[in-house]
């Protein structure tokens, strides 16, 4: 410390004409100290006066002078408490003057000067842009762009791209458009010349990522299209710093920019992120590979995730990357069987690619990875992810049948009774209720599992999760409403009527035996409890569900048990009067209701029940309905309350 304070002293004296050698014994001083004692020498120094000295030296004419009193500030500048002292001394002035220096090692400890003063400072990077200094940097590395390949150049590269980062970290510094859109494509080129080098990438995309932290900056690097230079570096960077560092930025723009998913998909982001992928699966690093395979494959995931590079990433179910990420569904990584199946089910969101999917069995493929992961001990994070592709295969009309005989059932219905968590609950209810759609055969064998109606009936009265609550008294309903076979009958005819086609008559005697199962099952899901949660969800405030509740409480209504569960629900008299009064529901819906209600009616107690002044209002006001078909059933209704 001693030593310190008498070369402070030499150089307060030379002050007028000081010379390199002062600093460098400064410096070597300083570099003989280590951790506590180094700072407080670096304090020492700053509180002595050090920092206007500097800045005399930065004004001289000699260029070693101006080189070695920017490295002692950069070394002072690496103490956080002496940051502040750097500003207020007036010495970043200086420092950004020497960053248009033509001598490199002047613009060299220029940028680490300021770089480690704009560190986690808000302050001196303030105080850098107030001096001019974003302009003088973006010139620096424009100009260090062009300089030849040598290692002081290179240096100055990395160093300049390094000030560059703090200089934008975490503060809307630039606040210039067009020094932002040169800026950008200063880092391009960077990016185009640079990608294959293990640093000075990572320096470049971190701070794209910083500009586009900002409504403007993120409009100029996407209007720039950065894509091919992403690909570039993606493609032959071998550093996983900066592969990760790259992948970041992109999820980065794709994240909520349909724009960007496009000129993703477009410009071969996926097939550059599967490069990765491959050459992280054939030389795995433990420590590096994991995340960067997590970081890649929720990648592609998202940008599938856009409607337009999903078609252009399908390629007419002959994409390669879509070809690929079939490939991964029996990967033996479950990152990349999760990835497979959540862009399986993100493709299938075209019917056309749906139907075509199923065709060449991608349902079967699907079904064939989830029957070893459907117990509780599956993955969870894959369960949901197969689950997901698999309603939405199940969408299409053509396709239940396909997915019913390859075996959907087999493999669903065990995981009813099995699985615990909700999310995964959810998916799986959404799905099986999408199979038994029209499906006759399908629903009776869902409805005959005892134990699955019972985890149903249970599932309808949970507060943990709502989406769980409203799916299974949905599924309740489509069990019921598919069992009927009356009902599949005239659904099977219309469709057919609509098309055109000639229709097959009815099978009189399996018409019989589908109405004796079907009969059955409806028996066991009222003896199981389903009636109340079918009467609450009559009071859902979606349409639809109370449009399902009232067509699956008709059919309950037609059994002796049905009428007699409906009538001990309390429930009955206060949703019914409330589904009556709804002006907002169509007559399809008020017709249904008032169908299960007529039904209803011809149960003694039921009737006694219904006789309420709110049920007679009710009925009374729908006498006088628009439609015919409601003004008929509820002047019948009316009549018997």
């Amino acid at each position: 410390m001693e030593e310190l304070t008498a070369g402070l002293e030499k150089l307060r004296v030379a002050s007028s004409d000081p010379k390199p050698d002062l600093f460098d014994q400064l410096l070597r001083q300083l570099n003989t100290l280590g951790g506590d004692e180094k700072n407080s020498g670096c304090e020492s120094l700053v509180s002595g006066g050090i920092l206007p000295l500097c800045l005399t030296a930065l004004q001289s004419s000699s260029p070693d002078t101006q080189a070695r009193s920017a490295e002692l500030v950069a070394e002072l500048a690496k103490v956080e408490s002496c940051r502040v002292g750097c500003v207020d001394s007036g010495v970043v002035g200086g420092l950004v003057g020497g960053l248009g220096s033509t001598d490199t090692n002047v613009a060299l400890q220029a940028c680490r000067a300021l770089g480690n003063i704009c560190y986690e400072h808000e302050g001196g990077r303030v105080s850098v842009v107030g001096a001019g200094g974003a302009g003088k940097l973006v010139g620096l590395l424009s100009r260090a762009a062009s300089l030849p390949d040598n290692p002081d150049n290179h240096h100055l590269r990395l160093v300049s791209t390094g000030f560059l980062l703090n200089l934008l970290n975490s503060y809307d510094t630039v606040q210039d458009d067009a020094l932002e859109a040169t800026l950008v494509g200063v880092l391009c080129e960077y990016l185009d010349k640079y990608s294959d080098d293990p640093d000075i990438p990572t320096h470049v995309l971190l701070s794209l990522t910083c500009l586009a932290d900002t409504e403007v900056g993120r409009g100029l690097v996407v209007s720039r299209d950065i894509t091919p230079q992403l690909v570039r570096v993606l493609k032959v960077n071998q550093s996983p710093e900066v592969i990760e560092t790259a992948l970041e930025l992109v999820s980065n723009l794709a994240d909520n920019a349909e724009d960007v998913k496009t000129q993703m998909a477009e410009g071969g982001v996926c097939q550059a992120v599967m490069d990765v992928v491959r050459r992280h699966r054939e030389s795995p690093s433990p420590d590096l590979s994991p995340p960067i395979l997590k970081t890649a494959t929720d990648l592609i995931v998202l940008i599938l995730v856009g409607d337009e590079s999903m078609n252009t990433l399908y390629g007419g179910g002959k994409g390669p990357v879509y070809v690929e990420l079939l490939d991964w569904l029996n990967a033996d990584l479950e990152d990349l069987q999760i990835a497979g199946a959540l862009a399986m089910g993100n493709f299938a969101r075209s019917d056309a690619h749906c139907i075509q999917m199923v065709e060449r069995g991608i349902a079967g493929q699907l079904l064939g990875v989830l029957a070893g992961h459907n117990s509780g001990e599956g993955d969870i994070r894959l369960q949901h992810a197969l689950l997901s592709a698999l309603r939405n295969l199940s969408i299409a009309r053509q396709n239940k049948p396909v997915l019913v005989e390859q075996g959907a059932l087999t493999v669903l219905l065990p995981m009813a009774t099995k699985i615990e968590t909700f999310p995964v609950v959810f998916k799986l209810l959404a799905t099986l209720r999408m199979i038994i759609d029209g499906q006759v055969d399908a629903a009776l064998k869902v409805g005959s599992e005892i134990g699955v109606v019972e985890r149903l009936v249970v599932w309808t009265a949970t507060t943990d999760h709502p989406g769980v609550q409203g799916e299974s008294s949905r599924l309740l309903a489509w069990i019921i409403k598919n069992s009927s076979a009356s009902g599949a009958q005239t659904s099977e005819v219309k469709e057919g009527e609509a098309k055109g086609a000639e229709t097959e008559k009815p099978d009189k005697e399996k018409l019989s035996k589908l109405a004796e199962s079907g009969g059955k099952v409806v028996s066991a899901l009222v003896a199981a409890g389903c009636v109340v949660p079918l009467v609450a969800m009559l009071g859902s405030e979606h349409a639809v569900m109370v449009n399902e509740a009232a067509v699956a409480l008709a059919v309950v209504a037609g059994t002796d048990a049905g009428r007699e569960a409906a009538a001990a629900t309390p429930l009955l008299k206060t949703v019914a009067p409330q589904v009556l009064r709804n002006t907002y529901l169509p007559p399809e819906i008020l017709v249904n209701t008032l169908t299960f209600l007529t039904t209803l009616a011809t149960h003694e107690k039921a009737l006694e029940s219904m006789k309420t002044n709110e049920m007679r209002e009710g009925v009374a006001v729908l006498s006088s309905h628009a439609s015919d078909h409601v003004k008929s059933l509820a002047q019948d209704l009316k009549a018997k309350l």
